[in-house]
């Protein structure tokens, strides 16, 4: 009896582990989505002062909510997310609206992987 009280409690603590995680990352995915739309437009208008500051704002939050993802997110796709927000950083330095469109978007397709890969269904139990 003793045991299966114990199984049933850690099965009880991985639920809700897994259900805080989502919860993070949803929180942490719509804040990121709202600044990144928000630079998709003065990317689009070409206004590259608003844009290196809403990457400014952007970096810190993503450092700021980097060491909780970290515990329940695959570090590669964290990798690939950092090494695309480079890039990204770079372009808009060097006002290169084009490639900064790009990889505003393939960083946006990263954290929508990422959030997808983290949900529970069927696709990810099996």
């Amino acid at each position: 009896m003793k045991n299966e009280l114990i199984s049933v409690g850690i099965f009880i603590c991985m639920i809700l582990a897994i259900i805080f995680s989502i919860n993070y990352l949803d929180k942490t995915y719509a804040s990121i989505e709202k600044l990144n739309i928000q630079l998709e437009q003065s990317i689009e208008k070409e206004d590259w002062s608003k844009s290196d500051m809403l990457l400014k704002e952007m970096s810190n939050e993503m450092e700021s909510n980097s060491s909780k993802v970290s515990i329940f997110v695959n570090h590669a796709e964290i990798d690939n997310i950092n090494t695309e927000f480079s890039k990204l950083t770079q372009y808009v330095k060097y006002h290169n609206k084009e490639e900064a469109m790009a990889s505003l978007y393939a960083v946006k397709f990263f954290f929508e992987h990422t959030l997808k890969l983290e949900k529970i269904n069927t696709e990810n139990i099996f």
